[in-house]
């Protein structure tokens, strides 16, 4: 009786399963390779988009931000080790000498005179060797 059972319940699936496999096909869709890539391209394309006026925008505000003539230039600046500088600020009429490190910008001193930019003020550390560097790649020799 069991074995009958097993094979009548076979005989069924046999039979129906192709009619089911046929319905499934019958309701599958069929998504096209070349349809899926346009999509894709197409949100990529919105997304950098969106990302580029982003960035317009941001630059944008952040020009109007600083614009303008604001009445501060650097007159000169003297690097005194790897993070720290002295600069002399033109600030309106006056001269300001500032110590600037990595953490902090200080006043040092305001300037009765106002100081004339040499050679010496704004020196950087290794500014002899990039002068000998340049003398060497025109092949001059530096005096």
């Amino acid at each position: 009786m069991k074995i009958y059972c097993v094979c009548r319940q076979l005989i069924v699936a046999t039979a129906v399963v192709p009619g089911l496999l046929q319905a499934a096909d019958a309701e599958r869709v069929v998504v096209s390779p070349m349809l899926t890539l346009g999509k894709l391209s197409l949100a990529l394309v919105v997304v950098l988009g969106v990302f580029w006026l982003f960035a317009r925008l941001m630059k944008q505000l952040q020009g109007t931000k600083g614009s303008g003539d604001s009445g501060l230039q650097i007159v000169g600046a003297l690097a005194v080790g790897q993070r720290e500088r002295l600069l002399v600020v033109q600030a309106g009429d006056e001269q300001i000498v500032l110590g600037v490190t990595a953490h902090q910008i200080s006043k040092l001193h305001v300037l009765d005179t106002p100081v004339l930019v040499t050679g010496i003020a704004t020196e950087e550390p290794g500014g002899d060797f990039r002068q000998k560097l340049k003398a060497a790649l025109k092949r001059q020799v530096p005096a």
